[in-house]
C-alpha cells in the first residue's frame, strides 16, 4: 500500500481516538461540573444515595488525577504531533506549532477555566473528518441552519460595510472640487489614445450596421426628396414641357440625380465603415476628444464627469441593499432596506 494512504489512515485512526478520548473528557468535565452543584447533591442523597456516595468517593474526590490522566495523553499526542511537524518542516520555523495550536496547549492546563478549550480540538477536528469523508455534516439539520445564518450575517455585515464606503466616497466627491478634475487628468486624459480608437471603430461599425439597416428606408425618403425638388426646379419643369420628349427627358433626369446620390452616399458610407480610413475618423475623434478635455470645457466635463460618478454610485448601493438571503432561503421578494 502506498506510504502516504499510510500515514493518512494512521493520523485519521489517531485522530478518531483523540476525539472519542476529548469527548469522554468533557463528559467527565461538564458531570462533575454539575455534580458540584448543592441541589444536584441534594437530590442525588435523596434519590440515589448509592449512585451519590460511589460518585463521590471514586470520582469526585479523586477529578484531579483523573483528569491528569487525559492531560498525560493530550501532552504525548501535542509532542508527538509537533515533532512531526518539525520534521516534515510544515511551518516556518520550528517554534510555530504550540502558537498556531494554543487552543491544545492551553486546553492542557487542568484548571477549570482552560479545560473548556479543549472544545476548540473537536471542532478543529470536525472539518478534517469531513474532508476524509469519515462524517458528512453538510446535510444535517444544523449544519444547514448554521450555514443559512451565517451567509445572512456575513452578507448583511459586508452589505453595510459597502454602503458606507460608497457613501464615503460620495460625501469626497462632493465635498472635493478636484475629484472629477483628477478623473480627468489621471484617468481618461492617459487612456487618450485607446478611447479614440475605440471610439473610432464604434462609429464605423455603428455606422455600416444602421445604414444597412436602414438602406431601403433611406433610399424612399431620398427619392421623395429628390421628386419634390425636381419638380420644384424651373429649369427642369421648362424641359418637361417641350413638345414630345419633354416628360421622357426630365424623368430621366430625375432617375439620374437619384442614381447619382444614391451612389454617392453609398461610397460614402462604404469609406466610413472601411479600415483604410482609420486614420480618418480617428483625426475627427481626435478634434472631437481634444475639444471636450480643452479648459473651455472643464467645468462642464468636471460637471458631468462627478454626476456620472455619483449616480453611478447610488445605483451600486440600491444594488448591494439587495437582501440576496430572502431569495435564497425565503419565498418573499426581495427589496432595498435603507441604510443604517
Amino acid at each position: 500500500m502506498d506510504t502516504s494512504r499510510v500515514r493518512e489512515r494512521l493520523g485519521l485512526a489517531v485522530d478518531v481516538v483523540m476525539l472519542v478520548l476529548i469527548i469522554a473528557n468533557l463528559t467527565l468535565i461538564v458531570i462533575d461540573w454539575g455534580f458540584e452543584n448543592p441541589a444536584v447533591q441534594s437530590a442525588l442523597q435523596t434519590y440515589v444515595p448509592l449512585v451519590y456516595h460511589w460518585y463521590n468517593a471514586t470520582i469526585h474526590q479523586h477529578f484531579f488525577f483523573y483528569d491528569l490522566a487525559f492531560v498525560v495523553v493530550f501532552v504525548a499526542e501535542i509532542l508527538a504531533r509537533w515533532g512531526l511537524a518539525i520534521y516534515r518542516e510544515r511551518y516556518h520555523r520550528w517554534f510555530f506549532y504550540p502558537f498556531i495550536h494554543w487552543y491544545d496547549v492551553l486546553g492542557c492546563v487542568p484548571v477549570s477555566s482552560l479545560r473548556s478549550l479543549r472544545l476548540f480540538r473537536v471542532i478543529a477536528m470536525v472539518p478534517k473528518l469531513q474532508r476524509t469523508g469519515l462524517v458528512d455534516l453538510r446535510q444535517t439539520y444544523p449544519y444547514r441552519k448554521f450555514i443559512k445564518y451565517r451567509d445572512i450575517v456575513l452578507e448583511e455585515v459586508s452589505d453595510r460595510v459597502t454602503v458606507r464606503i460608497i457613501e464615503g466616497v460620495q460625501n469626497e466627491i462632493r465635498g472635493r472640487q478636484d475629484v472629477t478634475a483628477r478623473i480627468a487628468e489621471e484617468v481618461i486624459a492617459p487612456q487618450r489614445e485607446r478611447l479614440i480608437e475605440a471610439v473610432t471603430h464604434r462609429l464605423q461599425e455603428a455606422t455600416a450596421v444602421a445604414y444597412a439597416q436602414q438602406q431601403d428606408a433611406f433610399h424612399d425618403y431620398l427619392d421623395d426628396v429628390i421628386a419634390d425638388a425636381v419638380s420644384r426646379n424651373r429649369e427642369i419643369g421648362t424641359i418637361a414641357n417641350l413638345p414630345g420628349v419633354g416628360t421622357l427627358v426630365a424623368n430621366l433626369l430625375e432617375r439620374a440625380i437619384s442614381d447619382i446620390v444614391f451612389t454617392v452616399i453609398d461610397r460614402m458610407v462604404a469609406d466610413v465603415a472601411s479600415l483604410d480610413n482609420d486614420h480618418v475618423i480617428a483625426e475627427i475623434t481626435t478634434l472631437s476628444t481634444d475639444a471636450l478635455l480643452s479648459p473651455e470645457y472643464d467645468q462642464q466635463l468636471n460637471r458631468l464627469a462627478r454626476s456620472i460618478v455619483l449616480q453611478s454610485l447610488d445605483v451600486i448601493k440600491e444594488h448591494v441593499r439587495i437582501q440576496r438571503w430572502k431569495e435564497e432561503y425565503d419565498d418573499t421578494p426581495s427589496a432595498p432596506v435603507p441604510s443604517a
